[in-house]
């Protein structure tokens, strides 16, 4: 079974440019001439690259097109090629790529642009609550593993800790007996 043939022409490019613009009417058919006449005087390279990213932007939600149509168009100009098929195959994989995360960020449903209320009824990002729940958690967190730990300290290395805690230097023989104690209990402090 052969693959149709999509033929994209230059003026379909040019209306996605041209779209880009705030401009309405009469005004938009001439950028849209404007454009043409700049995309008839690139070189085989961008050309090339124009079309296939734009096979492959058309093919994303409306609202990624003009974000997915640059990034292809980049991709193919960094590899410098006027081979179609070549341009089309780097288009096709990472238009391939960026389905495949797309899929993944639907899953997640809301976006961290996305804005939820908080206990107040005040609006925030979810960004914003993200990082403040973090921020709680590496918190609670770290105070939760310092219990722990100084749980599992003996007395005598709990009264070293605590002066040194209090910025009090050690002695000699203190600071021996803390090396001591860590080179023979190195996994206490990893768990």
């Amino acid at each position: 079974m052969k693959a149709k043939s999509i033929e994209v022409g230059y003026r379909q490019i040019a209306k996605v440019f041209a779209k880009g613009l705030p401009i309405e009417g009469r005004e938009f058919g001439d950028k849209v001439s404007e454009f043409l006449k700049v995309i008839k005087s690139l070189k085989p390279e961008a050309k090339v690259a124009l079309k296939s990213a734009y096979v492959f932007a058309s093919k994303v939600p409306r609202e990624e097109r003009e974000d997915m149509f640059q990034d292809l168009t980049l991709a193919i100009l960094e590899r410098k090629t006027k081979d179609e098929r070549l341009a089309y195959s780097i288009a096709r994989f990472d238009w391939i790529d960026w389905w495949r995360k797309y899929k993944v960020r639907q899953h997640f449903g809301l976006s961290l642009e996305s804005t939820v209320k908080d206990e107040d009824g005040n609006e925030m990002y979810l960004r914003e609550l993200l990082v403040g729940e973090c921020e709680f958690e590496r918190k609670i967190d770290g105070k939760l593993d310092g219990e722990r730990l100084w749980a599992k300290l003996p007395s005598p290395i709990k009264a070293v800790v605590q002066k040194r805690l209090e910025g009090k230097a050690l002695n000699n023989t203190e600071r021996s007996q803390l090396n001591r104690f860590v080179k023979a209990n190195p996994m206490l402090l990893a768990s």
